[in-house]
C-alpha cells in the first residue's frame, strides 16, 4: 500500500522564506538561475519534496519561474512588473525622475553605511575599478559605462536591504535610460562622477551614514543640473 507524503503548509512557507533570503544573500537578479534542486535541498537541509512545495509557493507569488528541464529562475516580482508598466505608459519629466532618485537613494546610502560588510565594500570597489577601466579605453563604451554607473547605485540600495526600494530603483533606472541619453557622454562628466562615486564609497566604508547621504544628494543634484541643461540645449529651435 503506497503512502502519500503530505507537506505541512507552515513548513513549506518557512522554506520559501529561506529561499527568498538566499536569493537576497547571493544577490540574484531577475533571470538568474537558482542552484539545482538537489544542491538547494542540501544547502537548506530540507527534503526535496518540501523544497518543491516551497518553490511552487514562490512561483505563485511571482518571485520565481520554474522551467521544466532548465531549472528555476528568479523572476521580477509582480509589483515591480506593474510599476514598470505604469511608469513606461506615462511621460515623466526629468525633474520628477531625479526627485524619485533623491527619495530612494539618499536614505539608502545612509542605511548602507550602517550595514555594509567587507564583501559589500569589495563589490562596490570592483564596480568602480570596472568604471575606471572603461573610461580609460578609447573610444569609451558609454552604454557599458551607463550600466556600471547604475550597478554602483543599485548595489548600494541592495546593501541597504529594503527590497521595495531596490525594485523601485531598478524600474526607475530603466525609465531614465529610455527617457534620456546618459550625461556621462558630456565632456568632463565621467571624471566628476567617478570622483563623487569614490567619495560616497569612502563614506560608506567608514560607516558615516550622514556624510554618505549628503554626498549622494550632491551627486544626484549635480547630475540633475547637467541633464536639464543638456535637454534644454537639445530642445533649442
Amino acid at each position: 500500500m503506497s503512502t502519500v507524503t503530505t507537506i505541512a503548509p507552515q513548513r513549506a512557507a518557512r522554506i520559501a522564506t529561506q529561499l527568498v533570503e538566499l536569493i537576497d544573500l547571493q544577490r540574484l537578479n531577475p533571470g538568474d538561475r537558482l542552484p539545482p534542486e538537489r544542491q538547494l535541498a542540501d544547502l537548506l537541509e530540507v527534503s526535496r519534496p518540501s523544497l518543491r512545495e516551497a518553490l511552487h509557493i514562490l512561483q505563485a507569488q511571482g518571485l520565481v519561474q520554474i522551467k521544466h528541464g532548465q531549472g528555476t529562475f528568479v523572476q521580477e516580482p509582480i509589483v515591480a512588473q506593474e510599476l514598470r508598466a505604469s511608469m513606461m505608459a506615462t511621460t515623466h519629466g526629468l525633474n520628477e525622475l531625479f526627485d524619485a532618485r533623491e527619495v530612494l537613494e539618499v536614505p539608502a546610502s545612509k542605511w548602507a553605511a550602517d550595514k555594509a560588510t567587507k564583501e559589500d565594500i569589495r563589490l562596490l570597489r570592483a564596480t568602480l575599478n570596472q568604471i575606471e577601466t572603461v573610461t580609460a579605453t578609447t573610444p569609451i563604451d558609454f552604454d557599458q559605462l551607463q550600466l556600471l554607473d547604475a550597478k554602483f547605485h543599485l548595489t548600494i540600495v541592495g546593501i541597504a536591504g529594503n527590497r521595495f526600494i531596490n525594485q523601485t530603483l531598478n524600474v526607475l533606472q530603466d525609465v531614465m535610460k529610455m527617457s534620456m541619453e546618459t550625461t556621462l557622454r558630456l565632456p568632463g562628466r565621467s571624471e566628476v562622477s567617478k570622483s563623487e562615486h569614490n567619495a560616497i564609497l569612502a563614506a560608506i566604508e567608514s560607516g558615516n551614514g550622514e556624510l554618505a547621504a549628503k554626498l549622494t544628494m550632491q551627486h544626484i543634484t549635480g547630475a540633475r543640473v547637467v541633464a536639464l541643461a543638456d535637454a534644454k540645449e537639445k530642445n533649442k529651435p
